[in-house]
């Protein structure tokens, strides 16, 4: 179409018409300096704001229609050479904008035809027209070419960048219609100014230049203005403490900033690449390898993005509308500060993201203990008083020899082991009604809530019970000598209450007592009685010559079927609930007559073996000898066959009756020694036949302290005319061990566990005395020790 009309116009001047050729001249001077002198329009739109339209505008006026085109299409064409605009891949550009510009200048012709303002060459003056032709005219002409500008303009750049067209046309549309009225009013006072003198139409390219001057500062400065505005305005977007939105916020903000394509940010610590599109929307978030082409050929500007720590960090790309387009000197300013402002902003997030993640630890180690998970004292004294109700119990449960196992297996073992202890008392309190915490190193804290005191005594006893389990780690099976103490009050007092439930533990530790659960001086309500009311539970155990094997004596393992407390065995930890000494007689002979009974079911096995029965020492008196008496004559079974089991941790009050009762044949044992302080003194007043050392010792035989107690129980044993007897032989290896030490009898899991008396006495019917062959043949030098010092015992078993 801009074509056929230069081809019509030129077809027209060919016919012979007057014409001034200055004139012609200085309107295609006028076109040329309307299209020099364009503005650019900002955020790196492919736009641009020329005087072109006002120039032709003005030539409108003058100018028949046909003239008016050749003088814009040289003008034009004059004004892309002189700026060297044609370049490359610009061609198509100059092509475009002087096809435009010349279909603009022949609307703008025509409009004038149209209204009636013809313009006449060989009138001087030109004033033919009417002055209302020339302004409806011109108005015609400006509204004509202002649309097609905004049309065909829109349409191309949406077409070549990919953006919508109804965008474009919003682009900045205040602005360009401000332009197109500016246009129009400087058409008007033109065109009013050659009618009055045409040779004020060689003066309008210095005036376009004024203008374009004063136009491109002005839009500097308003671009400039803007941009730091967007800059700064996302500057303060870029102040987010998460790191995600720090990273996509300014690749979107980076293609809002510069008109671009696309923006990328690529982080060096993880390969992780944000990519934002043309709209300013993440496309892409993930690691770089998986990202895919753009298309857009190499990026426009790379800037990287900079650590005080560690150097670069990442990259900021842009693309912009083509690969050959490049930032202005101000855009590249403005691309470093942002660079710079996202390096800061990756910088505080990613050490807010650090400094959170320690505050979190912190937090954490400070109400949780790192190695079990369990909250610590403090957080659990805390979290006591969530549990509600007028009154709650604390539980502190402690490991007398846990620090044996750490200082022989190494701290890792220990750890281990506290771990699966943890594991066990949780599993013990799993509802909502329950806290665990670990309280130190080898000490836990349980609270119970809503709760009668006895079902809390109940549950504790089971936890402490679980917790006495074996505990296998790879090839070691260790076992824990767990005792707890318990407090109750208000959930209020929680730190308080804590407190004196490790003093109650503590002391329970310290005097050896080795009771499941320690309670304070109120003990639960009707446990004593329930004692005298419950069912007596009855179990035996072998005690052998630890050299032959052979079965010496019978432990009777008599214990209460308490339904609220399970089963408490006979021992002095329980005696000691009987505070009535009424109650004390009448459990004591319910023991006895229970464990003579059921003794009755393997006696013709074994006729001259005894039965250890445990009794208090308080229950020495002659009230129980006359006790004893009956039941033997009722067994048929001589005095020698009972051997009473008594505490080291009370002194039997009643000598003379423990002296009574010695004379009837009956034989005494001392129970746990080397428990509490109270073994020597208990020797002292009272004639012992056998001393059993306290269970701990036997198992951990190989330490220094533990086989110091053994020794002295062996050299009191020879000195004293007794037998030494150990618990809990698990192995050979450790029955050889405590042979050479001089022990005599033992029991245990390598002689066989407790069994209820049908199948105590199955088993001693399957009886073979375990590995004493292989005793021998292992050590054949090992004897007794007492075999050498003094003559066999009197009370030996057996004899």
């Amino acid at each position: 179409m801009a074509l056929a009309s230069v081809g019509w116009a030129v077809a027209y001047l060919v016919w012979p018409a007057p014409f001034d050729i200055a004139f012609a001249i200085v309107a295609a001077a006028l076109v040329a300096a309307g299209s020099i002198f364009s503005v650019p329009l900002p955020a790196r739109m492919p736009m641009r704001v020329t005087m072109t339209p006002t120039a032709y505008l003005v030539c409108a006026a003058v100018l028949p229609a046909p003239w008016l085109v050749v003088c814009t299409a040289a003008g034009v064409i004059a004004a892309k050479i002189l700026t060297r605009y044609p370049q490359s891949a610009s061609v198509h550009k100059a092509i475009h904008n002087t096809s435009k510009d010349i279909l603009g200048s022949t609307a703008a012709g025509l409009a004038m035809s149209v209204a009636g303002a013809r313009p006449a060459l060989d009138s001087t003056n030109g004033t033919e027209p009417s002055v209302g032709s020339y302004v409806l005219g011109l108005a015609i002409a400006a509204g004509v070419v202002v649309l097609m500008e905004e049309v065909v303009t829109s349409a191309a750049v949406s077409l070549a960048t990919g953006r919508r067209f109804a965008s474009m046309v919003r682009y900045l549309w205040q602005t360009r219609m401000l332009v197109g009225a500016v246009e129009t009013a400087l058409s008007g006072i033109a065109v009013a100014v050659v009618i009055v003198d045409e040779r004020a139409l060689a003066a309008l390219p210095m005036v376009m230049l004024v203008l374009h001057l004063v136009l491109s500062h002005r839009m500097k400065l308003r671009e400039e203005r803007r941009a730091w505005e967007r800059h700064a305005a996302l500057a303060d977007a870029l102040t987010s403490r998460n790191l995600d939105a720090v990273v996509q916020t300014a690749a979107r903000g980076a293609v809002e900033l510069f008109g671009a394509q696309a923006a990328e940010i690529e982080l060096n610590s993880d390969r992780r690449l944000v990519r934002a599109d043309g709209q300013a929307l993440v496309v892409y978030d993930g690691p770089a390898s998986a990202a895919k082409d753009l298309g857009l050929g190499a990026p426009s500007a790379v800037y990287g993005l900079g650590a005080d720590a560690t150097g670069l960090q990442g990259l900021l790309r842009l693309y912009l509308e083509s690969p050959s387009a490049a930032l202005s000197n101000r855009e590249q300013a403005t691309a470093r500060a942002l660079a710079a402002t996202i390096s800061t902003s990756i910088d505080n997030a990613t050490a807010y993201q650090r400094l959170a993640a320690e505050s979190a630890s912190h937090a954490l180690a400070a109400t949780n203990d790192g190695l079990t998970g369990l909250p610590n004292r403090q957080a659990f004294a805390a979290s006591v008083a969530d549990l509600g109700g007028a009154e709650v119990h604390v539980l502190a449960v402690g490991f007398e020899n846990f620090r044996l196992i750490n200082e022989t297996f190494g701290r890792g073992v220990g750890n281990r082991l506290i771990v699966e202890l943890a594991r066990r008392l949780s599993g013990s309190f799993p509802s909502s009604e329950f806290r665990v915490g670990r309280i130190s190193g080898s000490a836990f804290a349980v609270a119970i809530g809503n709760a009668p005191t006895e079902v809390a005594y109940h549950k504790a006893c089971r936890a402490v019970l679980a917790l006495r389990g074996k505990v296998t780690l790879n090839d070691l099976d260790l076992s824990v000598r767990a005792s707890a103490g318990m407090a109750q009050g208000s959930p209020s007092s929680a730190v308080a209450l804590l407190t004196a439930a490790e003093e109650i533990m503590w002391g329970a530790l310290q005097s050896a007592h080795d009771q499941l659960v320690t309670l304070e001086d109120d003990r639960p309500s009707g446990l004593a009685a329930g004692l005298a009311r419950s069912r007596v539970s009855l179990s035996f155990q072998p005690v052998v010559d630890l050299v032959d094997g052979e079965v010496r004596a019978v432990q009777a393992l008599p214990g209460w079927l308490l339904t609220s407390h399970g089963l408490l065995p006979a021992d002095e930890h329980v005696y000691q609930l009987a505070t009535d000494r009424g109650l004390l007689m009448e459990i004591t002979e319910r023991i006895l007559a229970r464990s003579l009974s059921a003794a009755q079911t393997w006696r013709p096995a074994l006729p001259h073996v005894p039965v250890i029965v445990p009794i208090s020492p308080h229950a020495i008196a002659d009230e129980t000898n006359m006790t004893i008496a009956r039941l033997l004559t009722k067994y048929s079974m001589p005095g020698s066959a009972l051997i009473l089991a008594l505490s080291e941790s009370a002194l039997v009050a009643d000598t003379r009756a423990a002296h009574r009762l010695r004379e009837t044949g009956v034989r005494f044992l001392l129970d746990d020694f080397g428990s509490t302080s109270h073994s020597l003194k208990s020797l002292s007043v009272t004639q012992f036949s056998f001393v059993r050392v306290h269970a701990a010792f036997a198992m951990e035989h190989r330490w220094r302290e533990s086989a110091a107690v053994i020794r002295a129980a062996v050299d009191l044993s020879l000195d004293l005319d007794m037998s030494v007897v150990v618990p809990q032989v698990q192995h050979g290896p450790q029955r050889r061990d405590l042979v050479e030490l001089g022990c005599s009898l033992g029991s245990g899991p390598l002689f066989g566990d407790p069994s209820f008396p049908s199948e105590f006495r199955e088993h001693l019917a399957r009886w073979v005395p375990p590995a004493a062959e292989e005793l021998r043949a292992a050590g054949r030098n090992v004897v007794p020790l007492w075999r050498h010092r003094i003559r066999p015992s009197q009370h030996a078993v057996g004899s």
